[in-house]
């Protein structure tokens, strides 16, 4: 019976060594960025056709709690979309509870919700109508995302990621995907 027992003991602490050994190399603080294609949707600039696409970034710094939960906060560049009547510069802050699941072989998903304070510059040339002008707006909104995050090492990983802001600034209330790559340190 007491052989029994210490095999029992002997176990539950090889798995809580094992346990905490796996928690604590996923948790920290990290920093990344990535680098992708944006798509505007949302109303035409000044009423006359848009380009719709654009070059956008985004710069982070994150803490794990754990190998499923973290936050994360940054400063999202989406780039700048021209039309026949102007231009339309977005950018912001965000934060977002991130979670992630791995699925093996150093592969993780993302998920990820948060807040998003963006601002919108629009610029319109002599020929929008009304003439030229200048307005920008700025607002709090929802973020969404998801992705997959390859694990190089302890503490370089690689990300590709979709990623849908919401600004409620100006009169529209347009949307931008940003379709990214990037890397991520571990502290």
């Amino acid at each position: 019976m007491k052989s029994i027992a210490r095999t029992l003991i002997t176990r539950g602490v090889l798995a809580a060594s094992a346990l905490l050994a796996v928690s604590a190399r996923a948790e920290g603080l990290y920093i990344g960025g990535n680098v992708g294609g944006s798509d505007y949707r949302g109303d035409a600039i000044g009423g006359l056709s848009t380009d719709r696409s654009g070059t956008g970034y985004k710069l982070y710094g994150g803490y794990s709690f754990n190998p499923y939960f973290g936050l994360e906060t940054g400063y999202a560049d989406l780039g700048h979309f021209n039309g026949d009547a102007g231009r339309l510069r977005a950018r912001g802050l965000f934060l977002d509870a991130v979670g992630s699941y791995p699925l093996g072989y150093n592969f993780s998903v993302l998920g990820r919700v948060g807040v998003f304070t963006g601002r919108l510059s629009q610029d319109l040339n002599a020929s929008a109508p009304g003439g030229p002008s200048a307005d920008s707006g700025s607002g709090t909104s929802y973020k969404l995302g998801a992705g997959l995050q390859y694990d190089l090492s302890k503490s370089v990983a690689l990300r590709g990621e979709w990623e849908r802001y919401r600004f409620d600034a100006l009169d529209t209330k347009p949307g931008i995907n940003l379709f990214s790559v990037g890397v991520n340190y571990r502290f």
